[in-house]
């Protein structure tokens, strides 16, 4: 047997590199999953414009007590087209129109029981004296594309209505600032 040679003094210190390219990996791991994606909620729609628009509170939509809920078409692909939207029409077919919520998408048909879920997340623990019930302290932030059918976006409040969440906002694009003075 081979004796192995004590560490002198003046020997240099050697690293270990391999533990820490491990540990690089689990810290990359670590904070791709643990990212916040409220970006995913804010997908590219062309928002109505309004005539008079109150500043967005950035900060306050990126807490828990805050969901998003996208109405848009359709995505193409996967077997799915609608040429009325593609060449840049406006689709009228109920069940060309989606809702999008924390990057999920539901039909109209399927919302009701998310909201539920959402709702119950941020149950408030009084009741309200005006309802007689409990109702959610989660706040909605519904932001409709342009062209989608103002239907859509009455039957969602309803829908949040149901779920017993009352603190709903609209979005709407600020319009460029030459044509806010006409």
């Amino acid at each position: 047997m081979k004796k192995r040679k004590k560490a002198d003094v003046g020997d240099p210190p050697m690293c270990n590199l391999i533990a820490m390219v491990d540990i690089m990996f689990l810290l990359l791991l670590f904070f791709m999953l643990g990212a916040d994606m409220g970006q995913r909620e804010l997908a590219e729609l062309v928002l109505p414009k309004a005539d008079q628009v109150k500043p967005d509170d950035k900060k306050e939509k990126t807490t828990d007590k805050y969901t998003t809920i996208n109405v848009h078409h359709k995505y193409p692909g996967g077997g799915f087209s609608c040429p009325i939207n593609e060449s840049g029409g406006v689709c009228r077919e109920s069940d060309h129109w989606m809702y999008a919520i924390r990057g999920r998408e539901y039909t109209a048909a399927d919302v009701l029981p998310r909201l539920e879920e959402e709702a119950a997340e941020a149950m408030e623990t009084e009741i309200d004296p005006k309802a007689g019930q409990l109702l959610s302290g989660r706040k909605i932030l519904i932001r409709a594309d342009l062209a989608a059918p103002f239907g859509d976006v009455n039957k969602l409040i309803e829908l949040c209505g149901k779920a017993k969440m009352y603190k709903i906002e609209v979005a709407a694009a600020q319009p460029p600032p030459d044509e806010m003075g006409k």
